[in-house]
């Protein structure tokens, strides 16, 4: 039971904040359903790497998780894991991941040791940087890069756009979780998006949320993509802008379903291209 709650598998809204954009990334790379290998390996992956950067999260705070009424339960935090058996699970993960991307090309193997480097900073973060959700934004976008790497060997536009607007869609979902946090993390004295943007939070969501829209809105004017691709942006959009707009009052638990509910949001993100690379 230790490795479910250290890998956050009973929680798996991390995986398909992943995952929507990868399988994103991989139709718009291949124009289509990409091979069935490349796909088992990619949603492997994913589960792989969002798992071990939960038990390097838990390692790096082991003792700020105490401190905190969300993550107090923690094994780690409360002693039922030892750092020992983390670090074990944490080296089998990586070691699986690991046998996965060398089934890939050498562009892409590359690119995932700095994807391991970025989880592996990013639960740092917190303690120096104001904008912590920035990094997160960063690492949890590699699996965008790659699925381009990994089918057309090369990083075009199309890879880098998708991925500068995750990195916007991670600032907004990631802020509505900070907001939630806020009490705990200014007592503990880490850093946050919410605490450092304070009661213009949820502007900032708002900004973010726009400009990731914006750049999508580009792809599919540039590539002259059909009505259902906006339609399900719209959609998407409308969820979004739903959250935002009940989490104004700052309410922590109206944040929290905010955050939440982006799994809506990456999932008819998704919808919209793969009905455009579906032809349907």
């Amino acid at each position: 039971m230790n490795l479910v709650f250290l890998t956050r598998m009973n929680k798996p809204i991390g995986i398909l904040l992943l995952l929507w954009p990868t399988l994103s990334a991989l139709l718009v790379a291949q124009q289509g359903i990409p091979d069935l290998r490349i796909l088992i390996i990619f949603i492997i992956g994913t589960i792989l790497m969002r798992s071990a950067g939960c038990i390097a999260n838990d390692l790096a705070d082991r003792n700020i998780d105490t401190q905190v009424d969300r993550t107090k339960n923690r094994p780690l935090a409360t002693g039922k894991a030892s750092i020992f058996e983390a670090l074990l699970y944490l080296f089998i993960l990586l070691l699986l991941s690991f046998f996965l991307v060398l089934q890939l090309n050498f562009l892409t193997i590359k690119l995932s040791i700095f994807a391991l480097l970025s989880v592996l900073i990013y639960p740092f973060c917190k303690r120096f940087f104001a904008l912590p959700q920035l990094m997160l934004g960063i690492s949890f976008g590699f699996g965008i890069l790659m699925a381009f790497t990994a089918i057309q060997n090369l990083l075009p536009f199309e890879a880098w756009a998708l991925y500068i607007a995750n990195i916007f869609w991670a600032l907004s979902f990631d802020s509505h979780y900070a907001i939630k946090d806020m009490k705990d993390d200014q007592k503990i004295n880490v850093r946050s998006s919410a605490l450092t943007f304070k009661h213009y939070t949820i502007p900032f969501i708002l900004m973010s949320f726009i400009f990731m829209f914006l750049i999508l809105l580009f792809i599919g004017y540039s590539n002259d993509y059909s009505m259902s691709f906006y339609l399900f942006l719209a959609i998407s959009l409308f969820i979004a802008l739903r959250g935002s707009i009940r989490g104004i009052s700052m309410d922590p638990d109206k944040n929290f379903e905010a955050f939440l509910a982006n799994n809506y949001v990456g999932f008819f993100m998704f919808m919209a291209f793969a009905l455009q690379m579906l032809k349907i």
